[in-house]
């Protein structure tokens, strides 16, 4: 009782604002003027993949404007014409002499970033523990029509070092509290290309996309604010719905078709592979286990003339997983333990996004509601269903514009399944926690952010945790 009266209450919070929607009238058309898919025009988004050309998450072209006053002119843009400012410049290194540009020019847009984490479990957890760890990103995308190449035609890689140590096992079973460190592998210090995607633009509505796609690459791109890790929240079940990992893995191949309106996705079918390529190329195994077939649908919305969205989201697995069912083990007392096995597995989520306000006079600030729901198959996965609710703020304060802060609560329900084969060897229990953080842009390329968890992990043997962090991320 007490998981569905949490659940009950969530939901009903982050549908306060569908109710409202409902007495909205929503305009699906896209206008004559809309914004090209993947366009050759080089961007100034501080969002990693914003060179990518997809038009940030909820943006509208038709979003009236709510003053007029000349006081509402916004800065000029500076791009790599004006005078070079140490303190006010996009990358630490600026232009780099005119490189940067000149290799934009011609096609080839560079992100180098470096993220530096110290983070720790200051009471409860699996153990207290503080690590230092970090990860440097090194992100190109390549547009095809400047290199010559087929108009509407581009590529993204994504290539990562991970150093150092995380507290992702100390702070206790399926708590994840720190994503990005996740990739390339865990606990490791390694190398990779952990994204590689291709995408043909057929028309500004259509588009055609392969390669390996690094989950949660891909989710920021269609939900920026979301931020992988290094922007924003840190825990994964904060970034994203949990029991999506059991189908989905950190990297994956695979292809398909995308539906864009107004740069944005807005629906997606992709078939890939269920095995992790995120430090291989995965080619030498593709599909040997299985496939996954992902559906995703997304309707744009306006509450009160604010931009919005709704969003379904659905994956289905051929794969043959661990079964949770402990009546499907075999175990032959004092010589072995035999795991049952169960084909298929699936998940079916809900994704909430509306912007609550904006400055009609500076369009960097704005405050948000996201809200994620997903229930699964409860065997072979092992949630039943989680929900979180996060408020994100950008430029909270006028004259901190690039500052950004957040404050979420997730909710991860076990499966009875899963609980029943895993409570004769340890007593398990449903995992929940919140997250709240402080991004301060001390320049637009130095970003220090203070982050706070609570969480309470799978393991009821374990204290509620607290654990406090400190995330620097700086862009070369």
């Amino acid at each position: 009782m007490k998981s569905v009266s949490i659940g009950l209450t969530l939901l009903s919070i982050s549908l306060i604002c569908v109710s409202a929607l409902a007495e909205e009238q929503t305009d699906f058309t896209a206008p004559e003027s809309s914004t090209q898919f993947l366009s050759e025009t080089p961007t100034e988004d501080n969002e990693p993949f914003a060179d990518a050309e997809l038009t940030p998450v909820s943006y509208s072209l038709n979003q009236e404007v709510c003053c007029e006053s000349e006081e509402c002119v916004p800065s000029p843009d500076c791009g790599y014409d004006c005078e070079d400012s140490f303190y006010t410049r996009q990358y630490l290194m600026g232009d780099s002499f005119g490189a940067r540009s000149a290799l934009a020019e011609s096609g080839l847009i560079a992100d180098l970033q470096l993220t530096q984490f110290y983070q720790g479990v200051s009471s409860g957890g699996r153990r207290r523990n503080f690590a230092y760890g970090g990860k440097a990103d090194y992100m190109f995308t390549f547009q095809g029509e400047k290199l010559g190449l087929n108009k509407g035609f581009s590529a993204i890689l994504h290539a990562e070092t991970r150093f150092g140590d995380d507290i992702n096992a100390a702070a206790g079973a399926l708590s994840f509290p720190n994503s990005n460190m996740l990739y390339p592998q865990s606990g490791t210090h390694q190398t990779a290309i952990t994204g590689l995607i291709f995408m043909q633009a057929l028309s500004e509505n259509f588009a055609l996309t392969a390669g390996k796609y690094n989950l949660l690459d891909l989710w920021n791109m269609i939900y920026p604010n979301t931020g992988r890790g290094i922007n924003g929240f840190m825990n994964l079940s904060m970034v994203a719905a949990s029991p999506i990992i059991r189908t989905t893995n950190l990297s994956i191949n695979g292809a398909g078709a995308l539906g864009l309106h107004e740069g944005q996705i807005q629906s997606a079918l992709l078939v890939y592979d269920t095995n992790n390529s995120s430090t291989t190329a995965g080619l030498d195994d593709l599909f040997d286990q299985g496939a996954v077939v992902l559906g995703y649908g997304r309707i744009f919305t306006e509450w009160r003339g604010l931009p919005g969205s709704h969003a379904i989201l659905g994956n289905w697995s051929s794969r043959s997983y661990t079964s949770v069912d402990p009546t499907s083990w075999t175990v032959i007392p004092g010589q072995s333990v035999t795991a049952g096995t169960k084909a298929g597995s699936w998940n079916l989520s809900y994704i909430l996004d509306q912007v609550l306000w904006a400055d009609c006079c500076n369009d960097k600030r704005d405050l948000r509601v996201m809200s994620q729901w997903m229930i699964a198959d409860g065997n072979p996965n092992p949630y039943r269903w989680s929900g979180n609710i996060a408020l994100q703020a950008n430029g909270l304060f006028a004259h901190r514009e690039l500052d950004s802060m957040g404050v979420g609560y997730f909710y991860n329900e076990l499966s009875g399944n899963f609980k029943s084969l895993v409570s004769s060897v340890v007593p398990i229990r449903n995992v929940q926690g919140m997250e709240l953080y402080y991004n301060v842009a001390l320049t637009p390329w130095f970003h220090l952010t203070a982050d706070l968890q609570v969480l309470e992990d799978a393991n009821a043997n374990d204290k509620t945790s607290v654990l406090p962090g400190l995330r620097a991320n700086l862009r070369f």
